[in-house]
């Protein structure tokens, strides 16, 4: 249980949890990028919470070109924004669907110490949808300076050109978010920055992990 077992005789397969269209891409872009180019991706299915038809086309475009040539599933639930835990059941439920799906090796979602509300529940409720999965929670930069709330202990060591890409595609498909003050290519580089520095590589996306079995077979 809560084991990851990466084979060469099989890429793996990724359930992506986001309270909104660009939280995944944000949270661990990199990560799938990186996954993607060395071909270690066999599927990837993506539960978006909050969503609005304008917004789910982007995430769409966006999910896409992050994956390929994997192919990606997503599911949207078009709860509104900011209203998550008014709408606790409807979440709950719609989580626990997606958890019955195809099986999948890592779920990556928010974290249940996010300021945010949409993604606090979001991360509080992953783990009683998926309780015999790894998780891993990423983080998502903002105002609220909430980074000081959980300290990781997973990384993943991204080059410079993996996190060029990771903003160029996020600029590209949220076109609906360019104008946002937060939402520029130094916030995500120096949070992939810091982190790369905590787990001595040049840029990194970092996760915390609340279980994991470690095996050598």
């Amino acid at each position: 249980m809560l084991r990851l077992t990466p084979s060469p005789r099989r890429p793996l397969r990724l359930a992506l949890v986001g309270a909104h269209c660009d939280d995944v891409e944000i949270g661990c872009g990199g990560m799938i990028l990186d996954l993607a180019a060395r071909g270690a991706l066999e599927s990837v299915r993506v539960l978006v919470a909050s969503s609005s038809p304008e917004r789910e086309k982007e995430a769409l475009a966006a999910l896409t070109a992050f994956c390929a040539p994997a192919a990606v599933t997503v599911l949207f639930g078009g709860l509104p924004d900011g209203r998550l835990p008014g709408h606790w059941g409807e979440t709950k439920d719609f989580l626990q669907e997606f958890a019955a799906g195809p099986p999948c090796d890592l779920v990556l979602a928010p974290s249940p110490a996010d300021a945010h509300q949409d993604h606090r529940l979001l991360g509080e409720l992953v783990r009683t949808a998926f309780r015999d999965h790894l998780v891993w929670h990423y983080e998502i930069p903002k105002w609220d300076g909430d980074l000081g709330a959980t300290r990781p202990q997973t990384y993943w060591p991204l080059s410079a050109q993996l996190v060029g890409r990771k903003y160029a595609l996020l600029h590209e498909h949220y076109a609906s978010q360019r104008g946002h003050d937060w939402f520029r290519e130094d916030t995500f580089a120096a949070l992939a920055r810091l982190r790369g520095v905590e787990c001595r590589s040049d840029y990194a996306e970092a996760f915390c992990c609340p279980a994991m079995t470690v095996s050598i077979d």
